[in-house]
């Protein structure tokens, strides 16, 4: 027999523990349209709507196009995007995260969601852009960032989750349900959700995460490894390598951007760090992918 958590039933504490927040939202002309790239180990989630052009994604053998009027959401998973040389898109970009690090809205390919069936979706992203359009400055980058009052805050994501919730239920009708929470130590969960949503320019270390939780370092490092089968530092880590990898898949940022985000004082040493982890400097990692950083 199914339990709540199983079916997606919650108590409304549980639900407490998502972390929710749009990353940026705009609604123009793509800025590298006519070109592809390769999304490895997205930091956040995407949804693209394609006024003109098409929008290709591709996980392994499995392809699909959104025409105009059309939803698209790639997966976390590595694919292959193709922007047509007229695409103008609105795009949603954000954080939908439970405290264990799983994605709430994680399809294992790409999904397209039609234009009959989605017309609540385009009409809530429409307001939702329109409101932080008016509200913040650039709103198509680095939301997160932003300054608000409580007011401007509530009003953004009561606009936010409207969308985030139509989205969730389109997905579901699609065959993909949203996920739920791990079992774990609410205390190891704490720790999972600061690790998640620390700045990833801010520096941390064990006996700070360790007093969050009210356990001691050696306590927490044992719990987060039966919880996750990884240390909070290797799990951090990899949040990381994700950043790094999608700001520059995207080539809107440059490589000394990339680094400063990522809490690096020089590009010497952010490139000194990625060549590291992934066996070639960042500027060559660019070139194999085909873009600019």
């Amino acid at each position: 027999m199914a339990t709540a958590i199983d079916s997606g039933i919650l108590r409304l504490r549980d639900w407490s523990g998502l972390s929710c927040w749009p990353v940026y939202i705009y609604d123009r002309a793509f800025p590298v349209a006519g070109r592809s790239w390769t999304g490895i180990g997205q930091a956040h989630n995407a949804a693209w709507l394609a006024r003109t052009g098409t929008i290709s994604v591709t996980t392994g053998k499995h392809a699909v196009t959104a025409h105009p009027g059309e939803w698209i959401i790639p997966p976390r998973v590595s694919h292959r995007i193709q922007f047509d040389a007229d695409a103008d898109i609105l795009s949603v970009r954000f954080y939908a995260l439970w405290p264990d690090g799983r994605e709430l809205i994680n399809p294992p390919r790409g999904v397209v969601l039609g234009r009959e069936s989605s017309r609540t979706l385009t009409r809530l992203a429409k307001r939702l852009e329109r409101f932080a359009d008016r509200n913040f400055t650039r709103a198509d980058n680095g939301m997160e960032f932003k300054k608000a009052d409580a007011v401007q805050y509530l009003a953004l994501n009561s606009h936010f989750f409207a969308w985030l919730g139509e989205l969730v239920g389109q997905l579901s009708a699609a065959g993909y349900p949203p996920t739920t929470p791990a079992h774990a130590d609410e205390r190891v969960l704490r720790a999972a959700h600061l690790l998640n949503t620390l700045p990833l320019s801010e520096s941390w270390n064990l006996e700070w995460l360790a007093r969050q939780t009210g356990l001691s370092p050696a306590q927490l490092n044992r719990l987060f490894v039966a919880a996750f089968d990884t240390t909070p530092k290797a799990y951090h880590l990899e949040r990381r390598k994700r950043a790094a990898t999608h700001m520059l898949s995207e080539g809107r940022f440059s490589i000394k951007q990339v680094g400063l985000a990522l809490g690096f004082s020089s590009t010497c040493y952010f490139t000194a760090w990625f060549r590291t982890k992934f066996g070639v400097p960042p500027g060559k990692w660019c070139r194999e992918r085909g873009t600019n950083a």
